[in-house]
């Protein structure tokens, strides 16, 4: 049984095959959602199931793991039991560093799927405890193959594991030639994946990510053009609306387009256009807004007139009856921005119409009413839930209308919500929470985006100082322990590349604004956004780490939600991509951020030790979680 501390690939990919028959990541139907809460389904895929159950336990993986039982039971005698050999130098042993045990290990395994009669293997580590080894293959994104073994000897259980996986895919010589192969000891704290770019060698894993443990601009760069084109992949081409879902181990979009994420990735393109000027971009920008405003109701006798409808459904060809206030928030954020680089007043009629709805959805203290759904019969019923993430929205774009059009209506409505926003601040403090959510990072760092957005617009210092006392706390709360490369820049209770992609983007606003207003210690909140893109890269789909996806050109670039759910949705790429933008010309050319590895032996002779401890601090978090994170990480919806 592993340890409840080592969330493995070996343990991930049991349960997500349990969970094939019954979640939508096998059959690839989009993962369904509760905008209002904030709430995504699960969308496993071979990866995305980790063992705990509701309470943080863990729940016990089937006996064996016996998926692939029958087939290696039936094809294990004729795999061929090769002769291990010692090399002639007797091998490093625990001079071994941790890429060369990695690359010898996958090599070994390599040797042994071969299907020759002797190998050899100069890995000759020793142990408190037997070895555990397990062997799996991936090709095209699902699992073919698995085996496991046990021995004192490292070579025996790694040879005995790669025998059995042979046996699992077929038994073949040629049946793991085409897979990409994973190697864990889980007992050791070990596991690797098969380089792309280095076949044969071994890739670190960590919690079932190919960790960043250097940060450089020039890799930022590059991550940043693997977003663009990710982005313009998910763009419809007739609707020139965008998906929220690509679901990658499938390779599958979700059949709708929604409004929000269509104004998320137009405004993140124009941002682009800013970096690196390309009339395709902005042109591609102007086709998105065409679907927002197309998604826009301009019935005034129904009193919906200038909400967004929230999505459009592909296979019904027509809108979702449902308007939502982050909707048409977010979409103001957009056609400001448009009206500003193109001049063309459509965008800011738009704009302007959508803020008016917006401040008919607000009650006389400000809070803010979250949907209008409609109902049979073309009647619409209001949700009236409190939202800190829709009325932080809210506050946002009325004080950009403010600024955009100078009309002091606009201010007005905003001082009214950013007024409830600060009570609830001097009575809850800066952790917010609301209806929906207990006390969370992404509803605080709305709290904190929309009062800069509001300071910014009434020049108000009291506001600004608020700001600057909320960012600081939510700094306070970023993972920052360096030998934790896993949850490295992370932000306790945001469990989801969309929350820290957001967070990012937040602080990366505060930083400049710290800048702008000559405050000292500005780079706390650069720092803060620095630890946390080391983050969203290794959550980012590229050649090492699509072992578990169909098709790796098309997942390229794309922020997969979580450890155990493997879809991209494109907030998560958008938010990151801005934080990106945001700060890449405020970095140097050297190191940015570096994140050391333990030495091999003293990091397994540590495993060996700690192998049955408990969950580490904020584990038990993530386990409670369940597979798609806690309510109110979700910085859109």
């Amino acid at each position: 049984m592993p340890s409840a501390r080592v969330l493995s690939i070996a343990t991930l990919a049991a349960f997500a095959a349990l969970s094939c028959g019954v979640t939508s990541g096998c059959d690839g139907r989009k993962p369904s959602e509760d905008p209002a809460a904030g709430k995504p389904a699960a969308a496993p895929s071979a990866t995305a199931s980790a063992a705990e159950g509701a309470e943080g336990g863990q729940r016990a993986l089937p006996p064996g793991d016996d998926r692939f039982a029958a087939q290696i039971a039936a094809n294990l005698p004729r795999v061929p039991d090769p002769v291990i050999q010692a090399p002639e130098n007797g091998g490093a042993g625990a001079e071994l560093d941790n890429d060369s045990f990695r690359d010898r290990a996958v090599a070994f395994v390599r040797q042994v799927a071969a299907g020759g009669d002797k190998v050899t293997c100069d890995l000759a580590l020793s142990s408190k405890r037997p070895f555990r080894a397990v062997v799996m293959g991936f090709q095209e994104g699902k699992q073919i193959a698995r085996g496991e073994a046990s021995d004192a000897g490292l070579c025996v259980a790694l040879k005995d594991a790669a025998r059995r996986a042979v046996a699992a895919a077929g038994g073949a010589r040629e049946a793991l030639a085409g897979a990409r192969l994973v190697v864990e000891l889980p007992d050791h704290h070990e596991s690797m994946v098969e380089s792309v770019e280095r076949p044969g060698k071994g890739v670190e894993l960590v919690e079932g990510l190919v960790p960043v443990r250097a940060l450089d601009k020039a890799l930022l760069a590059r991550r940043i053009e693997d977003g663009k084109g990710y982005l313009l992949r998910v763009i419809d081409p007739r609707h020139k609306g965008v998906h929220k879902y690509y679901h990658a181990p499938t390779d599958r979009f979700e059949r709708e387009l929604h409004t929000i994420y269509t104004a998320s990735t137009a405004l993140t393109l124009l941002k682009l256009h800013a970096y690196k000027p390309d009339e395709r971009l902005l042109r591609l920008a102007t086709e998105a807004a065409g679907f927002m405003m197309g998604m826009q109701s301009r019935e005034a006798r129904d009193r919906t007139a200038g909400g967004f409808f929230y999505a459009f459904d592909l296979e019904r060809e027509r809108p979702e009856r449902r308007l939502v206030v982050g909707t048409a928030s977010k979409s103001i954020f957009t056609l400001l921005e448009l009206h500003g680089v193109t001049k063309d007043k459509r965008y800011l009629e738009s704009a302007v119409l959508a803020a008016e709805w917006l401040i008919s959805m607000q009650r006389p203290d400000g809070s803010v009413r979250s949907a209008l759904i409609g109902q049979e019969g073309g009647t619409w019923k209001v949700q009236g839930k409190d939202s800190t993430l829709y009325t932080g929205q809210v506050l946002s774009a009325l004080s950009r209308t403010y600024r955009a059009t100078n009309n002091k209506k606009y201010l007005d409505a905003a001082a009214r919500t950013a007024d409830y926003v600060l009570a609830r601040i001097a009575e809850k403090g800066c952790f917010l929470g609301d209806d929906y959510r207990k006390p969370n990072p992404i509803s605080s760092s709305w709290a904190v985006q929309s009062l800069l957005d509001f300071a910014k617009a009434g020049g108000d210092q009291r506001v600004e100082q608020t700001v600057f006392r909320c960012a600081d706390d939510l700094v306070k709360r970023q993972w920052r322990r360096p030998e934790d490369a896993y949850r490295y820049g992370r932000w306790q209770r945001s469990l989801s590349s969309s929350g820290s992609g957001w967070l990012a983007e937040v602080m990366s606003e505060v930083y400049h604004h710290c800048r702008k207003k000559g405050t000292e210690g500005c780079d706390r909140y650069k720092d803060a956004v620095v630890a946390a893109i080391r983050l969203l890269l290794q959550y980012t789909y590229g050649p090492e780490s699509s072992f578990v996806v169909k098709n790796p050109q098309a997942a390229a670039g794309g922020v997969f939600w979580s450890v155990r759910d493997r879809y991209v949705r494109t907030d998560s790429v958008c938010h990151a991509m801005n934080a990106y933008l945001n700060m890449i010309g405020d970095l140097g050319d050297g190191p940015l951020l570096t994140l050391p590895e333990r030495p091999l032996a003293e990091r397994m002779a540590l495993a060996a030790e700690a192998a049955d401890a408990g969950l580490p601090e904020d584990e038990g978090e993530e386990a409670a979680a369940g597979q798609s994170g806690p309510k109110g990480d979700d910085a859109d919806d």
